[in-house]
């Protein structure tokens, strides 16, 4: 199991190949920050006094991975080992290694019904990370580490998983993969012959996360969770294709296939990644995800530039031991084929030219972490979003975000997309539409009805149809937005960027990207403030994004714009 990862001349070629200059400057880096002052791997005093938060995890993840890496970089060196053999030991002492404040979310448990075995995803990946530890470390561990190891990932993992039901076997969506392929890979190397009896289980779980793509292999999610979620998913098929000597083998399945293309038809330019729903803007996807998958698929992926793609990423050890054992060089991309990807069941079109990368999505308001974006698009320009879409909403206390209260939010409302609102309210959705985007290829035209993404039945009575259609070319693009209604409404096409845009002569312009409107229409510009995933160099995380609205005058109910380029 994972036997390459035993190997000393991996982690030779790890320590001193200048390919490999970046995961040593990243993994010491992170190293030296989580060490820094010296935690204990869970505070007892947030758990007590902030029982609802994700107490503890983020550090105990980074201070286990980044230790542990450094221990199989460095073999020799003290340090990195006694680093790693405190940290398992203090996550062998903690209570739960679920996060507290999934307890109440997932599991509508208070305080006094906490028990260590709720499993949840980072709880399962705690199990499946100190089962691939004690694996590659067991014979330099101490024999009760050892033991104990063996001891609190049966209690907190393998025990719980066989005499309880979990919601997310049957999520559909990334808790399904994250969760199953942990607890698989877990049983995998903790009691071999258990995993034997669970494999329908946990296939059928396998199963019902596939189920949440369609056959085009698109992640309605967005690319943060197809690297979370597929990222568990492909790391156990690859573990079960090993310990089955091929017997299962999930990656045979063309969907898979399909699945693990999803994120090189997702650039737009080499450090910009078409990021809808709930993502980090800045993040891109762990770079041994789509190495590893190269060694199976060859040149059926593409090779991507590596400037967007991380090493420590997503607090996960899975991730980031793969992204030191699969990277490879000679998969690293340094320019981006112009290509133009049409995804006609999830709905997603996706365009890179040399001018500019494009991106359009359809579907509908019920997809797992989704914006109010039906009929949204993205442009990208010289390596940043020029048109844009911000992703989730940075750090802070946002009530009901993942609840109800969650499109009152700037970033996932459709108000910080661009889209058009009517009568002054944006999208609210019709839960039980699609919005298809058609692509007709001798037109070289993408067309959408995105009528679904409005609540006609509550709202927006009077809408009775919303047309958009694209015509993306090498040097421009051109919209067309089409509104029908039952009785007059004021219409408002909204455009959304953070560069501060200029107007000449009724024109707008952002940077060299020139936005000409061509009917009848009222320009108006507002500064609005945003919060940013990522602070500045003071440290603040509010940001200002400019809205660009043009509202139709009179009785027109159509709109009309160019996109092209100066320069």
């Amino acid at each position: 199991m994972f036997e390459i990862a035993k190997d000393p001349k991996v982690w030779e070629r790890v320590r001193n190949d200048e390919a490999f200059a970046r995961h040593r400057k990243e993994i010491k880096a992170k190293y030296d920050k989580v060490f820094k002052v010296r935690p204990r791997a869970s505070n007892a005093w947030d758990v007590l006094e902030y029982p609802d938060a994700n107490t503890g995890k983020p550090d105990t993840f980074n201070q286990l991975q980044s230790s542990a890496l450094m221990a199989l970089i460095y073999p020799d060196n003290e340090e990195y080992y006694r680093s790693l053999v405190e940290t398992v030991w203090e996550i062998c002492n903690e209570y739960t290694w679920a996060p507290l404040g999934h307890y109440n979310s997932y599991y509508d448990r208070t305080p006094k019904d906490f028990d260590p075995g709720l499993i949840d995803i980072y709880g399962a990946s705690l199990g499946f990370s100190m089962a691939e530890i004690k694996h590659l470390f067991k014979d330099r561990f101490p024999k009760l580490l050892v033991d104990r190891m063996t001891y609190e990932i049966r209690r907190h993992t393998i025990e719980p998983y066989l005499t309880r039901k979990f919601f997310w076997e049957t999520h559909n969506n990334n808790w399904t993969a994250v969760c199953t392929g942990a607890v698989g890979g877990a049983l995998m190397y903790e009691d071999p012959e258990e995993f034997k009896r669970q494999l329908p289980r946990l296939q059928a779980s396998m199963e019902c996360y596939l189920n949440s793509y369609d056959d085009d292999g698109m992640c309605v999610e967005g690319t943060a969770y197809w690297g979370f979620g597929f990222g568990f998913f492909a790391t156990y098929a690859m573990l079960l294709r090993e310990f089955s000597n091929g017997e299962y083998d999930w990656l045979a399945n063309p969907k898979v296939k399909a699945i693990s293309q999803f994120v090189q038809k997702m650039f737009l330019q080499p450090n910009v990644l078409a990021l809808f729903s709930d993502v980090n803007i800045h993040e891109g996807y762990w770079v041994g995800l789509p190495h590893m998958l190269k060694t199976v698929y060859g040149d059926a992926i593409e090779n991507l530039p590596s400037d967007q793609a991380t090493i420590i990423t997503y607090h996960h050890w899975a991730f980031a031991v793969r992204s030191c054992v699969y990277f490879n060089p000679d998969f690293v991309g340094t320019e981006l084929k112009n290509a133009t990807y049409s995804a006609p069941v999830t709905n997603y079109f996706t365009k890179r030219t040399d001018n500019y990368g494009f991106a359009f999505k359809g579907g509908n308001q019920w997809e797992s972490h989704n914006h109010q974006d039906v009929g949204s698009f993205i442009l990208a320009r010289h390596n940043r979003q020029i048109f844009c879409d911000f992703g989730y909403i940075g750090p802070g206390n946002w009530p009901g975000y993942q609840g109800s209260r969650r499109n009152e939010y700037f970033q996932p409302s459709s108000f910080s997309h661009n889209l058009p609102y009517f009568n002054g309210k944006g999208q609210g959705g019709d839960w039980e539409g699609k919005a298809r985007a058609v692509y007709d290829e001798a037109k070289g035209t993408v067309y959408m009805d995105f009528t679904h993404g409005y609540n006609v039945r509550d709202v927006h009575t009077t809408l009775q149809k919303a047309e958009r259609t694209f015509k993306p070319t090498d040097d421009k693009i051109e919209i067309y937005d089409k509104f029908t209604f039952s009785e007059p409404a004021v219409i408002t096409e909204r455009f959304v960027t953070t560069i501060k845009p200029r107007v000449e002569n009724g024109v707008v312009y952002i940077d060299d990207v020139r936005f000409t409107c061509q009917c009848d229409a009222t320009l108006n510009i507002v500064e609005q403030p945003y919060v940013d995933q990522l602070p500045d160099e003071n440290g603040k995380y509010e940001r200002i994004c400019y809205l660009i609205d043009y509202t139709l005058n009179g009785d027109n109910t159509e709109f009309k714009a160019t996109i092209d380029f100066i320069n």
